[in-house]
């Protein structure tokens, strides 16, 4: 009996199936070869992505078109790194000494340009070509980032000409560049990180101590960049410059253009409550002289391509050193 009961089981799991059931498993069987067809192929989205990477690629290679990318990432190994780093980091809070500018420039009594927090280096070796009578410093606190941007200007064949340092513009600025011998005629503050958190604000970039450190290496008529695509930065930025300079620093002629600024809703930074009773009660000018509606360099950053890319507005502000 036991063996006639497994028996008819087994013939039950092994048998025939009915019609119903076998319409129904070749209909499994065809929605589950439709779904693998269908992972095959890509999403709307991700054909929108990969849209939008190759047009950033497009402009990328016609903002840069004299450093030839695909042949500078074809030779070069790619670079992983975190996009923030703590500026506060032992390393970064030491003074850098000045630097030995005959060993790295091969002609050190030029006018010396800086790019402050200049992240991959496109923008350095592409501002060398812009301005060939300069010489060009990169600085940033990503270390590999800057190894794989030296590569790039033997590649580009114009290491004697930029140079790129890994320290925090905030604490050696002026201790690194008091010692170069020729002008510095310009200094860039481009799309720094914004640290959006209150109690993160005394890592951005620009601290009186920086503004303090520009006021006193910039040569008479200098320039000094400031752009940013969130605006609480750019106000931050123009508003230490203006407050921290001392009138070191004006509004650029190119403010007053005709047809060369644009305006916004004025905006307040909330002062910090480490701030002087002075500076909380202190009222900003510069904002009557509007954003720059374009790049007065022409050399557009990372950032900068990526955010046009996206329609997004760009705050800059070109300031001129008074002495």
């Amino acid at each position: 009996m036991q063996l006639r009961c497994c028996a008819n089981i087994r013939l039950l799991r092994v048998g025939a199936y009915s019609p119903s059931h076998i319409k129904l498993r070749q209909h499994r069987a065809a929605s589950t070869v439709a779904s693998k067809d269908a992972s095959l192929q890509q999403s709307p989205q991700s054909i929108s992505q990969h849209q939008r990477q190759s047009r950033i690629q497009r402009q990328e290679a016609t903002a840069w078109p004299s450093l030839d990318l695909p042949r500078l990432h074809s030779q070069t190994p790619g670079v992983r790194v975190r996009q923030h780093l703590n500026p506060f980091t032992p390393t970064l809070q030491v003074p850098i000494p000045p630097l030995s500018w005959d060993s790295i420039y091969k002609h050190a009594g030029r006018p010396l340009a800086i790019d402050i927090g200049c992240g991959p280096g496109r923008f350095p070796l592409a501002l060398a070509t812009k301005l060939p009578a300069y010489n060009i410093l990169g600085i940033d606190i990503r270390g590999k980032l800057l190894d794989r941007a030296t590569a790039w200007a033997k590649l580009v064949g114009c290491a004697d000409t930029v140079h790129f340092c890994v320290a925090n513009a905030t604490v050696s600025l002026y201790s690194m560049l008091s010692s170069y011998p020729g002008p510095i005629e310009l200094i860039n503050i481009q799309f720094p990180d914004p640290h959006w958190k209150m109690r993160n604000r005394k890592k951005r970039i620009v601290q009186p101590q920086l503004v303090e450190g520009v006021a006193k290496l910039l040569a008479a008529g200098g320039r000094v960049f400031l752009q940013s695509d969130v605006q609480e930065v750019a106000v931050s930025m123009r508003d230490d410059f203006e407050y921290h300079g001392k009138s070191a620093f004006s509004i650029a002629p190119e403010h007053s253009q005709q047809d060369a600024v644009f305006y916004t809703d004025q905006m307040t930074v909330v002062p910090l409550s480490r701030d002087s009773l002075e500076r909380q009660a202190w009222n900003p000018t510069w904002q009557e002289s509007g954003w720059l509606l374009h790049n007065p360099l022409g050399v557009p950053t990372e950032r900068e391509v990526h955010t046009i890319d996206n329609s997004s507005p760009v705050y800059r502000v070109l300031l001129t050193a008074t002495r």
